[in-house]
């Protein structure tokens, strides 16, 4: 929409399911529903919680480690995330929102954007369509399931308002009721800004939502330089956020199990972490340039370096890139963390045949793997160097095909 055009009320309506992966877990698995539970890529106490349930919440328990969490809520539950799972009951989702109107966007596994046809640019028949579509996901996908609904005049205030009622809420926002509406709010709520952001706008006596609505354009560029005419409009309703994001960098990273502390282990499951981030650069479309890799050791000592190669794609020249940069990494302690990350991507303009034969036979092989894996689920392939990592560095996004079914 463009600035010169005025906000409409009822445009776009933000559907956030709650707690997503935890009640997934407890939808499949039922002895889990009305009690605290985290999930976690890896249980152990140094592991991270990525979501909490409902239950979990209630006890201040969001994102942190798991060890912390346990402190706090002794007979909390840690499952071990499922990636594939949760991406069938997204597009079990996805389905549902189809079956109702094809002008919608996923912004993420848990997070839709619907724009409403004109016909339903009221508030009595987007209220309407709300529940219609809560109660078929609750219907059709999962009954333990449940999700918070924002209707506004942009992205940015839909989801503002979803946020205002968890779980299972729906709220609306009218460009009329905006000046009471932020009276309601602090500057954390407003998705974007986050304390080091808030401590910025304090400093220009900006403490308050309803003092950030009340600036002038003005006042608003003079503290946030060009974000500050995107946030006069975005607070005013103008659509100012339908742009597409582009991918800056694809990567992995690991918390390592005391097992997997040592110098083997670890170079296996940064092994096992390349072949997934080249997996995403084909699956995506990238060349890249860039590699850095990042070790954390048991004395906080950190490595990290990255540097810019010939482009590739094919997971041979990653780890043989990757592994030029470790050469100079001393290891004098139990390594705890890796990550691995390709950067400095080319979007893929057709078929690049590189004039080394050895790299085009590398890219062959590399993607005859990911066909075999996509076909018959996720390490049905994978270099023997990875072998002592295999099982670790579970998912965290979809990776080869989904091997779960769907259970009320």
């Amino acid at each position: 929409m463009s600035i010169t055009t005025p906000p409409k009320d009822f445009l776009t309506m933000f559907l956030d399911m709650n707690s997503f992966f935890a009640s997934v877990e407890q939808q499949v698995q039922p002895t889990l529903r009305g009690k605290p539970v985290g999930v976690a890529p890896y249980i152990g106490n140094t592991g991270c919680i990525i979501a909490a349930s409902k239950e979990a919440k209630v006890y201040g328990i969001r994102i942190g480690r798991v060890g912390d969490a346990r402190k706090i809520c002794p007979n909390l539950k840690i499952i071990e995330a499922r990636p594939a799972l949760y991406m069938i009951y997204h597009k079990e989702i996805k389905n549902v929102i189809e079956s109702f109107t094809p002008f919608y966007t996923a912004l993420s596994i848990d997070e839709f954007a619907i724009k409403l046809s004109p016909s339903d640019q009221n508030e009595e028949k987007s209220v309407k369509l709300a529940l219609k579509i809560k109660e078929r996901i609750k219907d059709r996908v999962g009954d333990y399931l449940t999700c918070s609904v924002g209707i506004g005049p942009n992205k940015f205030l839909a989801k503002v308002a979803g946020e205002r009622k968890k779980p299972d809420g729906l709220t609306t926002v009218r460009i009329s009721a905006l000046k009471k509406f932020y009276s309601t709010l602090v500057l954390t709520d407003l998705p974007g800004i986050n304390y080091r952001l808030e401590s910025r706008l304090k400093k220009f006596k900006i403490d308050s939502p309803a003092v950030l609505f009340n600036s002038s354009l003005a006042d608003l560029r003079q503290a946030l330089d060009h974000g500050g005419r995107l946030w006069y409009y975005r607070l005013r309703g103008f659509e100012v956020d339908d742009h597409e994001i582009k991918t800056k960098t694809i990567g992995h990273s690991h918390v390592l199990p005391p097992e997997l502390r040592s110098y083997k282990e670890a170079i296996s499951v940064i092994k096992k972490i390349i072949c997934k981030a080249g997996y995403r650069l084909r699956q995506e479309g990238y060349y890249a340039k860039g590699v850095s890799i990042t070790i954390k050791f048991l004395n906080n000592e950190l490595f990290s370096l990255g540097h810019l190669f010939s482009p590739f794609c094919d997971t041979k020249s990653f780890t043989d890139n990757a592994f030029s940069l470790l050469k100079k990494c001393q290891w004098k302690e139990k390594p705890i963390f890796v990550a691995i990350a390709a950067f400095d991507l080319i979007k893929m303009q057709g078929e690049q045949i590189n004039i080394f034969p050895e790299i085009e036979k590398s890219k062959a092989i590399s993607r005859a793997m990911d066909e075999i894996n996509d076909e018959f689920g996720t390490n049905t392939l994978f270099p023997a160097s990875v072998f002592w990592g295999r099982d670790s560095a579970p998912d965290r996004i979809p990776f080869g095909s989904p091997r779960y079914e769907i259970r009320n």
